[in-house]
């Protein structure tokens, strides 16, 4: 037998972090890509981009294998030749390496041509006629109608999962599995579980989900009568109960909310087709985890909330509490925000995924960094000399690996770069700054690194059941505009799920933000009226919180809530804000329904429509606790900034700098650059210049440059 390498996730210095043999890792980790010209190990460019990378300091790596590469047409058993190339093309770059296996177990397509039976159907149209294979990539036409396995298919299940099974009981026997220290299970869309098509189209209406849909329903209603009064129909039976059509999931009765009471058959679809999902990733993962001889790492794309195209119900990650809950998943992955703001020079940069809930759970999360593109084309060639760099992208480099590093996360840098003829990182410029976090990173692996947030952002996942499964007024709003501002704020927060509220100390916190909590239990008001509106802290709500319980919607679980009387407001055009206190006036790209305006004297008037000078932003002091609530999603950076100072958080910086510190460190991130004054945590100000295009980092403590 194999002498291989055993590898895990466990807590190290107040952190989820790798280990193998025992010795911890700093999760800073370098990926190929899954593109032709860029993918296998043993290329001539991907070698070199390897061995870039191994040459200053990195011994992670992650590489792609799709069943399609090792499971020829009509053959019994796996080929494995591609498996132990790719391996070998790491080793060879950077002996010692250790390698995690991106695993796609897509069926491959002469599979799913001789059992059609088992592909997704789309609600909104027919499968596309589309080319697969060379020269196309194996993901190209996973977000169109294209013909792919349905993931609620139990056949594409069984085989796969005895692919599997086979796959780790054979390659981990062989001399490169030495080496393996993690897989990374991959279906659904460019492999990161989201459904087929989700953002243009409605999946999945085939026969394989069908079955499942009726399976769920049976386990759940039992009988036909349950059935017909929960759906207010007695049209299906739960032996003929069809999926919802195109037109069903996009109607919502009620402006953006749906109305559970008239809609809970589409409400079932969707927590069907999420747990189609979960289970998938439930049953591959323990394949993984029990079938490898050795302790083996078992990662998945998932988790994914910001950034998802406003069709959450169908192609989001809903489940999130379940996958943490699982004892097969070591870590959670996403490619970082691909809101603009946030990826151009200037922004934050920011995880797709909830992080301190993530960490809070003991699972690790990767941001996948993968925005090398931004480089500016033109100066490549003078780059590559080492005579000219981009400071514009080397900052946004630096930026975007800092701070998940700085919330004790991880990262990949998953370079696109070598299909194109070289790495995105390919240049003296990048690999020095890259080599220098690497060392920073080491470092501070060995020390205990804590939190410097005062803010709490709370983010819901569930009330995606509840509303329009599409583009809004304010979908994207909270979700990553209003997001993006506030990370400018100056103040540092941190991310929790609703889920994780009544587990966390809140001690630390000055401000707890409600962003998107619009569906909330009974239960769930008496807790926060009972826990959490305490400690003259700050509760600042956003929209409408609580304003379905599940079954009904109703203003009063706003007002009740809030602790502010409010009333319905139809307005047909977009609505525009003023902001008393500096001006600031935001609107709305069209018309926002449902809509309050608060109406109560006992609050203070923070902002107001423009259009009729009805308040829609106002602050509330009672015995105990402060209540903020903006009937319409707060924007701006200086807008936040107020409320903060003056619920007694933490400002570092009144510039709208990007800026995040934690118990050791500050980072800023600018645009524009310039003069600054920094409060540290202790109270010192320290004065400093920053240049245009830059990521500073201070010492947390001293505010000396590090």
């Amino acid at each position: 037998m194999i002498k291989g390498k055993s590898a895990l996730i466990r807590p190290y210095r107040g952190k989820p972090t790798i280990f193998i043999d025992e010795q911890p890792y700093a999760p800073q980790i370098y990926a190929l890509t899954h593109v032709y010209g860029g993918r296998w190990s043993w290329e001539e460019v991907p070698a070199r981009n390897l061995k870039n990378f191994g040459d200053i300091g990195f011994r992670l790596f992650q590489v792609d294998l799709w069943f399609e590469d090792i499971w020829p047409g009509q053959e019994d058993r796996l080929d494995l030749t591609k498996a132990q190339k790719q391996v070998d093309g790491v080793l060879q770059a950077c002996p010692g390496a250790n390698v995690f296996i991106r695993l796609h177990i897509n069926p491959p397509c002469w599979w799913l041509q001789q059992h059609p039976e088992e592909a997704v159907q789309y609600a909104d149209g027919p499968i596309e006629d589309r080319p697969y294979g060379p020269p196309f990539n194996l993901e190209d036409g996973d977000n169109e109608r294209s013909f792919r396995v349905s993931l609620a298919s139990e056949k594409w299940k069984e085989i796969a999962g005895e692919k599997l099974i086979e796959f780790c009981q054979r390659f981990s026997e062989m001399e490169q599995a030495a080496s393996v220290v993690g897989v990374h299970i991959a279906c659904g869309i460019y492999g990161e579980w989201h459904y087929w098509g989700f953002i243009k189209h409605d999946p999945d209406c085939g026969k394989a989900m069908t079955q499942k849909f009726r399976a769920w329903l049976q386990e759940k209603y039992k009988t036909d009568a349950n059935l017909h009064q929960a759906w207010k129909n007695h049209k299906w039976t739960l032996d003929t109960a069809t999926v919802p059509d195109s037109d069903e999931r996009n109607f919502t009765a009620d402006g953006i909310f749906r109305l559970g009471e008239e809609e809970q058959r589409v409400i079932d679809y969707f927590a069907c087709q999420q747990e189609v999902m979960v289970e998938d990733i439930e049953y591959f993962s323990a394949l993984a985890k029990k079938h490898w001889p050795r302790s083996l790492i078992v990662g998945v794309f998932y988790g994914y909330f910001h950034m998802t195209f406003s069709r959450q119900a169908t192609g989001g990650h809903l489940l999130t509490e379940r996958i943490l809950d699982c004892p097969t998943v070591d870590y959670l992955a996403a490619p970082q925000s691909y809101w603009e703001a946030s990826r151009a020079l200037g922004g934050s940069g920011h995880s797709r995924g909830i992080v301190e809930s993530v960490l809070g759970h003991g699972k690790l999360w990767i941001d996948e960094v993968d925005n090398g593109y931004l480089q500016d084309l033109k100066v490549i060639d003078f780059v590559r000399s080492g005579r000219l760099g981009d400071p514009q992208y080397k900052a946004i480099l630096q930026r975007s690996v800092l701070y998940p590093f700085m919330r004790n996360a991880g990262f990949w840098y998953y370079d696109f770069g070598p299909h194109r003829s070289s790495g995105w990182w390919d240049s003296p410029v990048y690999l020095k700054a890259i080599q220098g976090i690497k060392k920073l990173g080491d470092r501070l692996l060995q020390e205990n690194i804590t939190s410097a947030a005062d803010v709490l952002y709370v983010w819901d996942d569930q009330v995606f059941y509840y509303i329009k499964n599409g583009w809004t007024p304010v979908s994207e709003d909270q979700i990553d505009q209003a997001l993006e501002e506030a990370l400018h704020s100056g103040a540092v927060g941190d991310h929790i799920y609703f889920f994780d509220l009544d587990r966390i100390d809140l001690e630390p916190y000055r401000v707890i933000v409600f962003m998107n909590t619009y569906m909330m239990t009974k239960e769930e008001r008496a807790f926060i009226q009972d826990k959490i509106a305490q400690g003259q802290r700050t509760l600042l709500w956003n929209y409408l919180p609580g304003y379905s319980n599940g079954r009904h919607n109703s203003f009063d679980h706003v007002a009740n809530l809030t602790g502010m009387r409010i009333k319905p407001l139809e307005m047909k055009q977009p609505p525009v804000v003023k902001i008393f206190e500096s001006g600031f006036t935001y609107g709305f790209k069209d018309a926002v329904q449902p809509m309050a305006v608060i109406d109560d004297p006992a609050v203070e008037t923070l902002g107001e429509l423009v259009e009729s000078g009805q308040t829609v932003v106002a602050r509330r002091r009672f015995r105990d606790y402060i209540s903020v609530y903006s009937t319409l999603p707060l924007h701006g950076s200086d807008v936040f900034r107020s409320i903060y100072r003056e619920a007694g958080c933490h400002i570092y910086n009144d510039e709208n700098d990007f800026t995040y510190a934690n118990s050791a460190l500050l980072m800023l991130h600018s645009a524009k650059g310039g003069k600054r004054t920094l409060r540290l945590g202790n109270g010192k100000s320290v004065s400093v210049t920053l240049e245009p295009a830059s990521t500073a980092l201070f010492d947390a403590e001293t505010g000396v440059p590090v």
